[in-house]
């Protein structure tokens, strides 16, 4: 049992990040009726040519070591367009920050990156699909003053071939400089480990290398549990935690089974990925519900049947399935909205589809009822 100080500390950090990440998702929420209304996923993640990557509104935080200074960020950090170092890298708490300190930016994949600046590995220990995670202002409309200020010795900065070439990281594409993951070995991308990172044709698309923190997730429809802040990055056994699995006897086996989170529109595998859990339903893949997958893994799912009633695919009629709103009726089963039609008209056009966001105040209420929950979850430690 954790000593009352300890938790009274832990309880002081939570009400603290409340404060904050109840401005950011409120800022979110807004954004993202606003972009639904005007201009569907542009402004919030990232341009269509080169999206963001990882889950939005998972809630939780993490701490990393950036540029020698030790720095705290949500779990969500970097997987929409915003403005993530101010208030947060210790550099952007004076009276006068930098200028990179307030410009949006979010992750991408450097294989689906197509815009005219490219996009920067990161230094703090994030992978993406097993390479060094890589960032981008362009995409979110932003400027790099970022590079300049702090990164001088940075692929983009260099201008000619030859100062690219002194580099070992960097190539030189003909034009520009930048990370030689992002120019020379996107070819080589199928090359990496299946098990660990999702079958070639449903790659995992969490964001990896996050070991110190904490995430939080619904496991039923009242009860929250914290994972690492790395989960459904890669393929693991994420429920190792779950109480289900801590108690003696024999453990259901879904217990060691390896599931990560994956982009529906990119997964072609026979059996369909499903949508994350209804209390879950605010979280997000590139305004897309979040979906997961054992089959990538090459795991069995066995959770999806021992929660009954709870995912899309417990509906067998299209009455039934009409009734959950984060679920679509394909003409003869029920799926996660995004399988049925989003991911078609996002192939076709080319423009990054996005499912209708909650309202402000469901969104804000969903977040409070989380953080009162994650108060609960850590009192129980």
């Amino acid at each position: 049992m954790m000593p009352s100080l300890v938790i009274s500390v832990w309880l002081g950090f939570f009400a603290a990040r409340a404060m904050a990440m109840s401005a950011i998702l409120g800022s979110n929420s807004t954004n993202l009726r606003n972009c639904a209304q005007n201009e569907p996923g542009r402004k919030l993640y990232g341009k269509d040519k080169c999206p963001c990557v990882g889950i939005d509104n998972l809630p939780g935080y993490y701490a990393t070591q950036e540029d020698f200074y030790h720095v705290e960020r949500p779990v969500e950090a970097g997987a929409t367009c915003e403005a993530w170092d101010e208030g947060k890298h210790p550099a952007c708490r004076g009276s006068f920050p930098p200028q990179w300190c307030s410009q949006s930016w979010c992750y991408v994949d450097p294989c689906n990156c197509h815009i005219e600046v490219p996009p920067k590995p990161t230094r703090a220990g994030i992978s993406y699909q097993g390479q060094p995670a890589y960032w981008s202002y362009k995409t979110c409309g932003g400027i790099d003053f970022y590079s300049a200020d702090l990164a001088p010795d940075s692929c983009v900065m260099q201008k000619t071939a030859s100062d690219c070439a002194k580099n070992d990281k960097c190539a030189w594409n003909g034009e520009i400089c930048g990370g030689k993951e992002a120019i020379t070995q996107c070819a080589n991308a199928h090359q990496v480990d299946a098990s660990l990172h999702g079958q070639e044709d449903c790659r995992c698309v969490g964001l990896d290398g996050r070991d110190t923190g904490k995430a939080f997730m619904y496991i039923n429809e009242k009860e929250l549990m914290p994972y690492p802040p790395s989960v459904g990055g890669t393929c693991k056994a994420w429920e190792e935690n779950h109480p289900e699995c801590q108690k003696a006897g024999e453990k259901p086996s879904w217990c060691s089974a390896k599931w990560c989170f994956v982009d529906p529109c990119k997964c072609k595998l026979a059996e369909p990925p499903k949508s994350v859990m209804g209390p879950n339903r605010a979280m997000r893949f590139q305004g897309k519900t979040a979906f997961w997958s054992y089959a990538t893994c090459g795991s069995q799912d066995t959770w999806t049947d021992a929660q009954s009633g709870k995912y899309c695919t417990h509906h067998k009629t299209e009455a039934a399935c009409a009734k959950v709103d984060r679920c679509a009726w394909d003409g003869k089963h029920c799926l996660g909205k995004a399988l049925v039609g989003i991911c078609q008209k996002q192939q076709e056009t080319g423009v990054l589809g996005i499912e209708a966001p909650f309202s402000s105040g469901t969104h804000a209420g969903m977040f409070w009822l989380t953080i009162s929950s994650i108060i609960g979850v850590i009192g129980k430690l």
